[in-house]
């Protein structure tokens, strides 16, 4: 469990990373959430 912990954090990090410094990835970023929340929320 504290590896699946450890991969999640390790994750965000990099994610937002990803989105501080390369551009165009923010919208990918909003995009994917979007998806996910909107498949969750029906």
């Amino acid at each position: 469990m504290k590896a699946f912990y450890l991969c999640i954090a390790g994750a965000i990090v990099v994610m937002v990373l990803a989105v501080l410094f390369v551009p165009g990835v923010d919208d990918f970023v909003e995009q994917t959430f979007q998806r996910y929340l909107g498949r969750a929320a029906s």
